[in-house]
């Protein structure tokens, strides 16, 4: 039996890693991106995976590290608007240098707000654009002048890497998991330190497990070019993987979510399927659509890869469901604590579920004697004329008359509706008496 399972001091865990990142201005690529990372090794020790600058990965190239020096815009009095001193969020990322006189006119033109939220400033980039541009709330632009304006923009792109985090557990099999996450987002709360805070906790509980079936490999990195960089520089790693999780926008007060890979059938869809069955939280499903599921879950779907590769989170990228996405109102105010245990519990579930997924084949043909061989569940009130007897005790008989050499643990699970962690003593006792082998 499985004895760790998260706790308080796991939520606690969690919150205080969110709050020490959360103030930092971190880009694709850049100082900030860096030291996050180096900090999460207070964590857990990464191994940190550099990808050069301006290299090509697949169709792709790793942009230059993102650096910030002063952006503002100043009116005819001297008085200075969107300043990014004031919120980092003024800018857009990835922002061009500018320095010049504009009219109103040509400035509204270069500034995002959102009218939903008339307070909140917009998140916006332009990575992969020759652009410059501001984000204000509406009440700032109300608030400003007419023109003109003068526009400062002092940014630079700088030749240096792409950063990935990575850290691996070996198990007895060299066949992976991966679980990932992106760290990107100056200061997202939910989106996402939400999913950062919640792999690391999930790796650091991992660590304390004595025997792994899978190995697991976690990997923060920035969204999108992070998983691309990756899949393009470490084909023998990806080469192992039979699947995995993308973990983001975990820590608000919705629903959590699954989306499935792209066929919906694997050992990661029918694990989330199986805990959302057995452990009684409500659990939305939906399919994998690309143009709404397209950030790291994406790449690992894609034609020629196809990997059995999910997505749990809890709200949706997009405004509908989650107001403050993208923008200065997705503060630490917007996660919960217990949110993020609940993600962590969810995820744990999934975990245990996929590593007890083993293919077992029997030693015996026809119907084994079982109590000759010492594992008949007589403590399970089976054997004594009583009609009490339990599901521990269904799990023996099921086990022994399901063991084929075909079907994985899982599906045995399934096919007779019990949770798979019930069959831990059964599985154990077959096992030791020889009953029942591994099949590799």
């Amino acid at each position: 039996m499985i004895e760790i399972k998260p706790g308080v001091e796991n939520q606690e865990s969690m919150w205080r890693l969110m709050e020490q990142l959360f103030p930092q201005y971190r880009a694709l690529c850049g100082p900030d991106f860096a030291h996050s990372l180096d900090q999460l090794q207070d964590w857990l020790d990464l191994d940190i995976i550099e990808v050069p600058s301006r290299s090509a990965v697949g169709e792709w190239t790793v942009p230059d590290e993102f650096v910030v020096n002063e952006a503002w815009v100043e009116d005819s009095s001297g008085n200075r608007h969107l300043d990014f001193k004031t919120h980092p969020y003024h800018l857009w990322i990835y922002s061009r240098p500018f320095d010049g006189i504009v009219d109103k006119e040509e400035l509204l033109k270069k500034i995002d707000v959102m009218p939903h939220l008339p307070s909140a400033i917009p998140l916006r980039q332009t990575y992969y654009r020759d652009d410059w541009g501001f984000c204000a709330s509406v009440e700032d632009v109300e608030r400003l002048p007419d023109g003109p304006f003068k526009v400062k923009i002092d940014t630079e792109l700088n030749s240096g890497a792409l950063r990935i985090g990575e850290f691996y557990l070996p198990g007895e099999s060299e066949q992976e998991i991966l679980i990932d996450s992106y760290l990107c987002h100056p200061h997202g709360a939910n989106d996402n330190l939400s999913g950062v805070a919640v792999t690391i906790e999930l790796f650091r509980l991992l660590s304390q497990l004595p025997n792994r079936r899978l190995s697991y490999r976690l990997a923060i990195w920035p969204e999108t070019i992070g998983p691309i960089a990756w899949i393009n520089t470490q084909p023998d790693k990806l080469a192992k993987l039979i699947g995995g999780f993308e973990i983001s926008i975990c820590g608000d007060s919705s629903p959590l979510t699954y989306i499935e890979s792209f066929y919906g059938n694997g050992i990661t869809d029918r694990a989330v399927r199986h805990v959302a069955e057995h452990l009684g939280d409500q659990v939305r499903m939906q399919k994998y659509l690309h143009f709404k599921n397209g950030s790291n879950q994406g790449h690992f779907n894609m034609p020629g890869i196809r990997l059995p590769y999910g997505r749990i989170a809890r709200s949706g990228a997009g405004t509908e469901s989650y107001p403050e996405y993208h923008s200065s109102a997705d503060d630490l105010g917007v996660v919960r604590p217990e949110h993020l245990q609940n993600t962590l519990n969810f995820l744990w579930e999934v975990i245990l579920t996929i590593d007890r997924a083993r293919i077992w084949r029997p030693t015996y043909s026809g119907t084994p004697f079982l109590s000759g061989h010492g594992v008949y569940p007589y403590q399970h009130a089976i054997g004594r004329g009583e009609t009490n007897s339990n599901d521990f005790a269904q799990t023996y008989y099921e086990l022994m008359g399901s063991v084929d050499g075909t079907l994985d643990l899982l599906e045995i699970a399934d096919r007779c509706d019990l949770p798979i962690g019930l069959f831990d003593e059964a599985v154990g006792k077959f096992h030791e008496a020889g009953l029942i082998d591994l099949v590799s």
